[in-house]
């Protein structure tokens, strides 16, 4: 029963409809897949700006060259790179949170990897007041492709990671 409803989490989650937001935010990493999802919403007009949250030491980091490329700004709308404290899901979903009552946005597309959708939803729905407070959250794939040995590699981190935010239930 635990392994149909695990594998229904991480491969079968709720994908939201991405409709016209303030921002779109690409959580960590941010992947060449994430960062190639939030491009496109932009030139799509369903957002105007991006947020990317970026590890410390990513601007330096040849490996990574859209991200840091974006991170630098020379774009045609606004870019903000951002390294949430923790460097984790829970640390993002307090990003959001802030960055939601700051900049007063109302709303948010939030770009991860379809086995991550699920445990950073219930983890964003900890942070953001949600609807009561007018604020809107959709979560959307970044399409990566996934060999068997990554679907495997992926169950054993989300599982330990679900583990951890199910006995950590602060925002």
């Amino acid at each position: 029963m635990l392994g149909a409803v695990t594998t229904w989490a991480y491969a079968f989650p709720r994908i939201d409809q991405p409709t016209r937001s303030d921002a779109v935010l690409v959580l960590g990493p941010p992947t060449v897949q994430r960062l190639r999802v939030a491009l496109q919403l932009v030139d799509d007009g369903v957002v105007n700006q991006i947020v990317i949250s970026v590890p410390a030491d990513v601007r330096d980091d040849d490996e990574h060259t859209l991200v840091r490329d974006l991170c630098r700004g020379d774009t045609d709308y606004p870019v903000e790179c951002i390294t949430p404290d923790p460097f984790t899901t829970q640390g993002e979903a307090r990003l959001a949170s802030e960055l939601l009552a700051e900049e007063d946005w109302r709303s948010m597309i939030v770009v991860t990897s379809i086995t991550h959708i699920s445990r950073a939803r219930m983890l964003f729905d900890r942070c953001i007041p949600g609807s009561d407070e007018g604020h809107r959250v959709a979560f959307v794939s970044d399409h990566r492709d996934y060999d068997l040995g990554r679907w495997a590699s992926e169950y054993v981190y989300q599982t330990g990671a679900w583990i951890k935010a199910i006995i950590s239930p602060d925002c």
